[in-house]
């Protein structure tokens, strides 16, 4: 009966994402989607954040990652696989909306819950991170993304899945979501500044 009531919700969070998408322009359905995830935090008692040294270092590689990404010369990085308008509002709403939304959902809100039915974090985690690289598939068939990108970023995505659900059950959501947008943020600021022919 609960992965009944799970399988119900997940449908209409699901069912509620596609729609905003497509009634609205991008910025728009974006920020509905921010900020409909951030009333979801303390309605599903997600953990919040926890701060220490450990973390700090974590955080520092990933700020030393986006710097990689935006300043390295395009021969090392290739950085066009999205088929989108981008302006400088999408560069900075699209990360951040795929990093509310998603850790919202797949790390709070289904971990929590696949772990309270199966009584095991390890599986639960498994089946989230799973959900997680499959829910792209909506880029897919919104236009966003090409299906040979999907099927090759898929095992990399499940890879942060797992990654991420570590983050929130140490650290909280605010840290997974600060970690997902700063992996996020400097490709989408890439591919805007290759578009534009500017640099920084």
């Amino acid at each position: 009966m609960q992965i009944l009531i799970l399988a119900i919700i997940l449908a209409a969070y699901f069912l509620f994402i596609y729609l905003i998408e497509k009634k609205y322009p991008l910025e728009r359905a974006s920020t509905i989607k921010i900020i409909f995830s951030l009333i979801l935090i303390p309605i599903a008692g997600l953990k919040l954040y926890t701060f220490n040294l450990q973390y700090l270092k974590l955080l520092s590689v990933f700020v030393v990652y986006g710097i990689a990404i935006i300043t390295l010369p395009e021969k090392i990085i290739k950085s066009d696989g999205l088929r989108i308008y981008l302006n400088k509002n999408l560069v900075f709403l699209i990360p951040l909306s795929a990093a509310i939304t998603e850790e919202v959902l797949f790390r709070g809100i289904l971990n929590t819950y696949l772990i309270k039915i199966l009584n095991m974090e390890f599986y639960s985690v498994l089946i989230s991170s799973f959900l997680f690289a499959m829910v792209h598939i909506f880029n897919v068939i919104n236009g966003m993304e090409k299906k040979k990108y999907f099927f090759i970023s898929f095992p990399l995505r499940f890879g942060f899945g797992l990654f991420f659900s570590y983050i929130y059950f140490e650290y909280g959501i605010i840290n997974a979501i600060l970690l997902h947008f700063l992996i996020d943020f400097p490709a989408l600021y890439r591919i805007y500044n290759k578009r534009h022919q500017r640099f920084f």
